[in-house]
């Protein structure tokens, strides 16, 4: 009996498919509000790689996953594929391992064998998603990009030797926040570059040269599709000014307030005029730069959150949420209480994580984990307990028990920040003025 050939990653898997489905519900529950935008851009004639900037560990990954139904294969870390059973699991969710600089100059040579796979992968019509910033950080800014995106492209290219246009495709992802579960996520897909044609048009250049130029294509058009606040000492200041200016910014716009796309608009108009204001009037701007610093340090101590500052009628906003936590506490007890173990290993897994950009992740991960145990547990139990007619009511009532444990602690936070800032009239009246200064 002959050798039975090895499955390719990127091969159909029916165990994949329902669980990519399943992870992909809960993936979308972790989130308040979604937005994609962009997704007619992607061309149907090419080999696509997929380009998002990295700021939230794996929710990133899951957010490109989430983007349509075709199957993706990804690129990982290769430290995390060292032990034989996590090598296979990764295997089993399409991702492959591959070395950053950081692991070594000598480890870059192993590369080659997944850039090899990567390019066989994009030969057979599967999207190929590698985020080119190599790690990820929780600011809106953008590290410089790895070169490793461009080698996979032109090998591609080589590869499929005219059958079809290879296209690194650049994508925007903004959170609303990066360390708030279900909080909101927009991903924008800008204008596909065409690595083919860039090459038919440049057939003198040496692929170093190549592979500069369209990194900072890539890098440029990345910038676009996101909130790109330089990262200098006056970035905190920044955000925190964008935040202050965003909802009168939108009125004055006539831009619409619940969208997460005209509020980014807002926000890369802000970062604009404030990069004007230090280039004209550089002492000004630095004095009330440092002014909303020392603001935003003092907002912090006294626990007002970013989006109290933001709200423009928080005493609506307070009552409204003191009305919900009423009604429904004895709902949010219940949830609680039923879902203790996923919260509470959620809460010691992130507890000794010190890189709060992988807690969401945990959260993620943990409730989809946890909590499908514990369902499917308690769904047995309680059918051996009383009739099925109970069982099942209370099985729908308290499937979400979770999600509305954190939406209500949400809620909680944002009426207590609401409170205080609503006390804080000094702060208000700071507040009008940065944000005058900004309009």
């Amino acid at each position: 009996m002959g050798k039975r050939r090895q499955k390719r990653i990127y091969e159909r898997n029916f165990y994949y498919t329902v669980l990519k489905y399943y992870a992909g519900l809960f993936y979308r529950l972790s989130y308040g509000k979604r937005e994609y935008y962009g997704i007619e851009k992607l061309p149907s004639d090419g080999a696509l790689i997929f380009a998002p900037n990295h700021t939230n560990a794996l929710m990133d990954a899951m957010a490109v996953l989430d983007l349509d139904n075709r199957p993706k294969v990804f690129v990982a870390r290769a430290d995390i594929f060292k032990k034989p059973l996590l090598a296979r699991i990764f295997f089993f969710m399409r991702i492959m391992p591959i070395n950053r600089i950081r692991d070594g100059r000598s480890t870059l040579k192993d590369n080659e064998q997944t850039i090899r796979n990567s390019a066989e992968v994009l030969k057979n019509n599967v999207p190929f998603v590698i985020l080119p910033e190599g790690t990820h950080r929780a600011m809106h800014n953008l590290l410089p990009l790895g070169k490793g995106i461009f080698r996979i492209a032109l090998l591609a290219n080589e590869e499929v030797a005219g059958e079809k246009p290879v296209y690194i495709v650049p994508m925007g992802l903004e959170y609303g926040n990066f360390f708030r579960y279900r909080s909101s996520l927009l991903l924008q897909i800008g204008e596909p570059i065409n690595v083919t044609q860039y090459v038919a048009t440049h057939p003198e250049s040496e692929d170093p040269v190549i592979m500069n130029e369209l990194k900072e294509r890539l890098q440029e058009s990345m910038k676009e599709l996101i909130l790109y606040i330089p990262d200098d000492a006056h970035y905190d200041a920044c955000w925190e000014l964008c935040n202050m200016s965003c909802a009168r910014r939108i009125k004055q716009s006539d831009l619409n307030p619940a969208s997460l796309k005209d509020r980014l608009t807002a926000n890369q108009h802000t970062v604009r005029l404030i990069r004007q204001r230090r280039e004209q009037d550089p002492k000004t701007s630095e004095h009330i730069l440092e002014e909303i610093g020392r603001f935003a340090v003092r907002r912090k101590g006294k626990g007002i959150s970013m989006a109290s500052v933001a709200n423009p009628r928080p005493a609506l906003s307070l009552a409204s949420r003191l009305f919900l936590l009423v009604l429904l506490s004895p709902y949010f007890l219940a949830c609680t209480a039923i879902s203790a173990p996923t919260l509470l290993i959620t809460r010691l897994i992130c507890s000794r994580m010190e890189d709060r950009a992988f807690h969401n992740s945990i959260r993620y991960v943990t409730t989809f984990l946890v909590w499908t145990l514990t369902v499917l547990v308690s769904f047995f139990v309680l059918f051996g307990l009383v009739a099925w007619e109970y069982a099942l009511a209370a099985t729908i009532v308290f499937i979400p028990a979770p999600l509305v444990f954190y939406q209500y602690y949400k809620w909680f936070r944002t009426a207590r920040s609401d409170f205080r800032w609503l006390r804080a009239g000094d702060m208000r009246k700071e507040k009008e003025r940065f944000v005058e200064w900004i309009l």
